[in-house]
């Protein structure tokens, strides 16, 4: 089902994050520098986004315009961290729909660890 189908408020999840050496390697093939003892929060966003990118389906020629993060608590590497997306706006301007996409992302004792807000952009010119 298309990111657009699904209404304001809609929830997804939660996913369960773990940087294993597996995930670590593959995370650290795509940013240089880093491995499984240095890695940023940008490793947790960037896995629950693609987890929430096998659930849903992008339309043609969507764009991710932004990412805004707030990290209110440290987490250590080997820690399971859960996901929990929310779309959380929905605007339609001249054709294009921007969606915003809001990640909670908590310890396993469900402390808040941070989040981070992503902004889709559809063009719908071209259905």
């Amino acid at each position: 089902m298309s990111i657009n189908s699904y209404p304001i408020g809609h929830k997804f999840g939660p996913y369960q994050i773990i940087l294993d050496d597996n995930t670590s390697k593959l995370f650290s093939k795509a940013i240089v520098n880093r491995n499984n003892e240095n890695h940023s929060p940008f490793a947790i966003i960037s896995i629950s986004f693609g987890k929430l990118l096998t659930e849903v389906d992008l339309e043609n020629g969507a764009i991710h315009l932004n990412q805004s993060v707030k990290w209110s608590k440290k987490f250590n590497n080997t820690e399971t961290i859960y996901a929990s997306p929310e779309i959380v706006s929905k605007t339609e301007r001249k054709k294009n729909i921007f969606i915003k996409i809001k990640i909670e992302y908590h310890s396993i004792s469900k402390i808040k660890l941070g989040e981070s807000v992503s902004t889709i952009l559809i063009n719908m010119d071209g259905e």
